[in-house]
């Protein structure tokens, strides 16, 4: 995959250090951090987009900001998984550009960029007493713009509306109650707005959802194909439930015994 990116100059995304779990692994199976790993496989780069980065340390942070790479905070997956909190403050005090994301559905729940954006600012605070140090909301709309954009390397290109760039803008309606009244247009954005304010999306100059429609996709089609292949899927979902409680005590005492080791530092909150 690395090699592929270098070719062709294209970003590619590792999740790295997710979990303590995955702390445990790096430190017994390779004798280092699971970026330290990467690192001298010569892997972390510009490139590269390090997903989650919870359980890094001081090392792992120089590292990180010294390649280039950005990381990608998922914050509400993380909570939903219990993974815990990623060190903003410490990445952010490296210089190491952060985006927005939200993992899969399957570990957020949604895909509600919105919701990670007000999530991400509100988690800070549980992390510095000082609250001129927490990042406002023009900071997590960066991180939400310019951030993917710098993740996907299109920083020429996309996450701002300027002569030059692509035509890819969400239209908000100020009439709602996200907005009502409109006293700071940043932290309603980023702490008020949950996307049904949204009108419009275009991208690269085509309207792609207007007034509560997909306009490239039969989203009731859709819907209906889904819950259809989901009723086929059933003996299958079954299968694989009694996989998984087999499994689960062998994956439950791997857990515990990770989440009891000292590593140093723990990111959950105590």
């Amino acid at each position: 995959l690395g090699e592929l990116s270098e070719r062709h100059d294209l970003p590619f995304n590792v999740h790295v250090l997710e979990t303590k779990l995955q702390r445990v692994l790096g430190d017994v199976k390779y004798g280092k951090s699971l970026v330290r790993y990467v690192h001298d496989l010569g892997l972390l780069d510009e490139r590269m987009m390090v997903i989650h980065a919870i359980w890094i340390d001081a090392a792992d942070v120089e590292l990180l900001a010294a390649s280039g790479c950005t990381v990608a905070h998922n914050p509400v997956c993380n909570l939903r998984l219990g993974s815990g909190v990623m060190p903003y403050y410490a990445l952010r005090a490296a210089g190491v550009p952060i985006c927005l994301g939200t993992d899969e559905m399957n570990t957020d729940d949604s895909v509600n960029l919105w919701l990670a954006a007000k999530i991400a600012a509100l988690l800070q605070t549980l992390s510095a007493r000082d609250y001129r140090t927490w990042p406002g909301p023009a900071e997590m709309l960066t991180a939400m713009t310019r951030g993917g954009a710098r993740a996907l390397r299109r920083s020429d290109r996309l996450g701002q509306i300027a002569a030059g760039f692509a035509a890819d803008i969400a239209l908000v309606d100020l009439d709602t109650v996200s907005f009502t009244p409109l006293n700071d247009l940043r932290r309603q954005l980023v702490l008020c707005e949950d996307g049904s304010s949204v009108r419009y999306t275009i991208v690269d100059g085509q309207i792609l959802y207007e007034n509560g429609r997909i306009t490239t996709v039969d989203e009731k089609a859709l819907r209906a194909e889904a819950r259809s292949l989901a009723a086929g899927a059933r003996a299958t979902f079954a299968r694989a439930d009694d996989a998984a409680r087999r499994l689960e005590p062998y994956y439950r005492q791997m857990y515990l015994k990770a989440a009891a080791r000292d590593v140093g530092f723990t990111r959950w909150i105590q």
